[in-house]
């Protein structure tokens, strides 16, 4: 699991994003070395670079670019098996509290990602004091749309079709765009600014976009809901005290 923050990085470290995106597209063995004779810094400024980006190691961040971190598991048991075992809930605290900036939330997913937008708005409503909406057309979103608003995206492998029209149109209302997928596909690296990536293990290619499980973001879903209830029960506890 990983979370791709653009936002968290200075112009620098975004230059050295994009520089190396384009790299590694040419050659996904490009040594630490070399990454940073291309992008004219040291190895140890790359080195703090990809440790920022979250991840342990310019050889993860390399595999997961490249997509060489990816492992196909047919059988859906072991898969998921597998990803709660590597399940990284600093992830999911991280996007709690990245929820409770904006002044209005829109889930978005075409076909069954849809179906786990509306569960999400429907434990968020619970929680946050904001209106929060899933929609299952753009043409909502757009309808919706002002300021400060957050519209999270579901795509189990973010290329059943293209997002970047609906992506320009939100940036261009001073709102943003998380983009939750299954798989880590990197074409969404280079274009936008916030995107969690949450299993390596994926399911069969053999398989079209609506026939893959989407049982993943029930389970991240989870995760951040715990978490924001936990926030809330830590701030009513810290609010009762100073009375």
């Amino acid at each position: 699991m990983y979370i791709i923050n653009k936002e968290s990085l200075n112009a620098l470290e975004r230059s050295i994003f994009s520089i190396l995106i384009k790299e590694i597209k040419q050659n996904d063995t490009l040594s630490i070395t070399d990454a940073a004779l291309v992008c004219n810094c040291s190895p140890s400024k790359i080195s703090k670079f990809v440790q920022k980006l979250g991840f342990k190691s310019y050889k993860e961040y390399l595999a997961f670019v490249s997509g060489r971190s990816s492992t196909v598991i047919p059988n859906e048991n072991e898969r998921l098996n597998k990803f709660l075992e590597n399940f990284n809930s600093a992830i999911s605290n991280d996007f709690a509290a990245y929820l409770q900036k904006f002044e209005k939330i829109i889930l978005f997913g075409y076909g069954p990602s849809f179906i786990a937008g509306q569960y999400f708005e429907y434990k968020l409503r619970n929680l946050l004091e904001v209106p929060i909406w899933a929609v299952a057309h753009e043409t909502s979103i757009n309808d919706l749309l002002s300021k400060n608003n957050l519209v999270i995206i579901f795509s189990v492998t973010g290329q059943f079709k293209s997002f970047n029209e609906l992506y320009e149109n939100v940036i261009s209302k001073n709102s943003k765009v998380a983009f939750i997928l299954e798989e880590g596909c990197t074409e969404f690296l280079e274009t936008y600014d916030y995107t969690i990536a949450l299993s390596n293990f994926i399911q069969s290619p053999e398989l079209m976009p609506h026939e893959k499980t989407r049982t993943t973001f029930f389970a991240f879903i989870e995760a951040v809901i715990k978490q924001l209830e936990t926030s809330s029960i830590e701030n009513t506890i810290k609010s009762r005290k100073k009375i």
